[in-house]
C-alpha cells in the first residue's frame, strides 16, 4: 500500500503527502494501539518510508537529521511522517493509559475517583516528548538550520501543509510547488535554478525573494493586498485600496520619519473596522527575515523591527489629521505574521462569522489556509518566475504586426 502510494507520490506528492498523513497513518495509529509488540514488525514499513515515499515526496533523499524532523508534528516544524517502529510501544502504552478506568469499570473494580483527565496527561506528556526531542535535534545542528526550524514553527507557517488539497478553494499545489515548498520549509537548495539572476548577480533563494527585476516583489505586495481587501469588503460597506489622505495645511508632526507628500498612500482604508464610522488604515509589508540584514536578530524582533518602522511613517499624520486608527500589517514569506497582523485577522474572522452565521473557528481556519497558499504560491512566483522574455525557435523569425502597423 505504502509502495504504491510512493509511486504515486511521484507525479502528485501533495495528494500523496495528504493521502498518508490524513489516512494511512491514522489506520497504522489503530493497529499500534490494539496490537501489542507490533513495533518489532515495523522495520521493513519504515524502510519503505525512508527510501520510497520520502524521496518521492521531496524529489530528493533526506538526511537521519532531517528524518527525525520529519517525524515530529507539523507544529513542531516536522511533516507528521513518524518513524513507526519508535512510535508503536508508545501508542500501545497510551490506549492502555487512557482506557484503564475504562476496563478496570467493567470489570467490577472500584476506582478512586481521579480529577486529572488521562488524556488530558497523555498529550501533556506527547507534547513535553516532542518539545525535547525538538531540543535535541536543535542541539545537533547548525545554526542556519535552527532558525529554519524556528521559523518552520511560526503560527501559520504550515496551514498550507494541514489541509486537505481541495482544488475548488485553491489548496493544491502542483508536483513543482510542494517539492520546492518541502525544501525551502528544511532550507535545502532548490533543483534547476540558474547560475545567474537577469540583473547581473548570482541567483540564490534569497536573492529571488529581494530582487526587483520582474516585478514580482510589487505582484506579492499587491495580491496580498488585495487579497484582505476583499475580505474586509465582506464585513466593510467602504472599503478601499491606496487611499489618499487629507492634504497638510501646516500640520506639524513630532516624528521627523512621519510622511508628508501628497503621495503618502497606506494600502487599505475600511471604514468601520474597529470603531463604527472611523477609518481604520492599514500597510502592508512582506519580509523575507532571512534577508542577510535580518540574519543576525530574532524572527519575532524583525516582525515588531517592522511594525515599528511603519507606524513611524503613518502613525502619527492618521492619528492627527485623518482622526483614524492605523494597523502594520507584517508578513513573512516564510508564512508567519507579525502580532498586530495576527490581532487584525482574529478580528477580522470574528466579524465575517458573525455576519455569515459561521463558526468562528471554521471562518478562521479557511482564511489562514487562503493567506498560507497565497503566500506559498507568491513565494515560488518570486523563485521561478522569469525575469527575461525567454525566446524559442517559434519566436526567432517572429514578426510582430506591429512592425508594419500603421497608426493614425
Amino acid at each position: 500500500m505504502i509502495e504504491d502510494l510512493a509511486q504515486f507520490g511521484k507525479t502528485q506528492p501533495h495528494a500523496a503527502y495528504s493521502a498518508f498523513t490524513h489516512g494511512i497513518r491514522h489506520k497504522m495509529t489503530y493497529f499500534m494501539r490494539t496490537i501489542q509488540g507490533l513495533g518489532e514488525h515495523l522495520g521493513p514499513v519504515d524502510r519503505i518510508i525512508n527510501e520510497k515515499l520520502i524521496p518521492a515526496l521531496l524529489g530528493c533523499p533526506v538526511s537521519p537529521l532531517e528524518r527525525k524532523v520529519m517525524s515530529l508534528p507539523v507544529k513542531f516544524g516536522g511533516m507528521g511522517i513518524p518513524i513507526l517502529s519508535e512510535l508503536a510501544p508508545e501508542e500501545f502504552e497510551t490506549s492502555l493509559k487512557v482506557t484503564r478506568e475504562l476496563v478496570e469499570t467493567m470489570r467490577g473494580v472500584e476506582q478512586e475517583s481521579s480529577n486529572e483527565d488521562p488524556l488530558t496527561q497523555v498529550l501533556k506528556d506527547r507534547e513535553e516528548k516532542h518539545e525535547t526531542l525538538l531540543q535535541a535535534i536543535i542541539g545537533e545542528s547548525d545554526e542556519r538550520f535552527c532558525r529554519v526550524l524556528e521559523q518552520a514553527r511560526e503560527r501559520g507557517s504550515s496551514n498550507w501543509l494541514t489541509v486537505l488539497p481541495l482544488k475548488r478553494y485553491g489548496f493544491t499545489l502542483n508536483k513543482g510547488q510542494f517539492r520546492d515548498s518541502i525544501l525551502l520549509r528544511y532550507g535545502k537548495e532548490l533543483p534547476r535554478l540558474p547560475q545567474t539572476c537577469a540583473c547581473g548577480h548570482t541567483m540564490t533563494i534569497n536573492h529571488a525573494l529581494n530582487c526587483h527585476r520582474g516585478g514580482y516583489i510589487i505582484i506579492r505586495h499587491n495580491d496580498v493586498r488585495d487579497f484582505l481587501a476583499q475580505n474586509l469588503a465582506t464585513v466593510c460597506n467602504d472599503v478601499e485600496t491606496e487611499p489618499e489622505l487629507q492634504p497638510l495645511e501646516g500640520e506639524s508632526f513630532s516624528r521627523s520619519t512621519t510622511l508628508t507628500g501628497e503621495q503618502s498612500r497606506p494600502d487599505i482604508r475600511a471604514r468601520g473596522f474597529y470603531r463604527a464610522g472611523q477609518h481604520a488604515f492599514f500597510d502592508i509589508k512582506l519580509l523575507n527575515p532571512n534577508s542577510d540584514s535580518y540574519l543576525s536578530i530574532p524572527t519575532k524582533k524583525i516582525y515588531e523591527r517592522a511594525e515599528r518602522a511603519k507606524r513611524s511613517l503613518y502613525n502619527e499624520r492618521i492619528l492627527n489629521v485623518e482622526h483614524g486608527t492605523f494597523a502594520p500589517l507584517i508578513f513573512s514569506v516564510t508564512g508567519g505574521a507579525g502580532p498586530e497582523a495576527r490581532i487584525f485577522l482574529k478580528i477580522l474572522c470574528d466579524k465575517i462569522a458573525s455576519k455569515t452565521g459561521q463558526e468562528y473557528s471554521n471562518v478562521s481556519n479557511f482564511l489562514k489556509c487562503k493567506i498560507s497558499f497565497l503566500l506559498r504560491k507568491l513565494v515560488l512566483l518570486c523563485i521561478r518566475g522569469s525575469r527575461t522574455f525567454k525566446k524559442t525557435d517559434l519566436f526567432k523569425n517572429h514578426e510582430s504586426d506591429f512592425d508594419y502597423g500603421c497608426f493614425v
